[in-house]
C-alpha cells in the first residue's frame, strides 16, 4: 500500500484510486492499513488525497549497499 503511494509521487492517490491498486484487499483492511501508515507518519490527508509524508520519501530513496 505505501509502495503504491510512494510510486504516485508528490501527487498522491484518492482512496479509490488505492483500491484498484491493492486488488484482493478488501476494503476494512485498506482502511486500517491507510490509518497505521498515516498514526506511524508515512502518509497524510491532503484534501481527498494520500500523500506520502517526510519520512516515506525518505525511505524510499534509501537504496541497499
Amino acid at each position: 500500500m505505501l509502495r503504491a503511494v510512494l510510486l504516485a509521487g508528490a501527487e498522491g492517490l484518492t482512496e479509490e484510486q488505492l483500491e484498484e491498486r491493492c486488488e484482493g484487499l478488501g476494503a476494512a483492511e485498506i482502511e486500517a492499513a491507510v490509518e497505521a501508515l498515516i498514526a506511524s507518519g508515512l502518509l497524510e490527508r491532503v484534501e481527498a488525497r494520500l500523500c506520502p509524508s517526510g519520512p516515506a520519501t525518505r525511505f524510499d530513496r534509501l537504496r541497499p549497499l
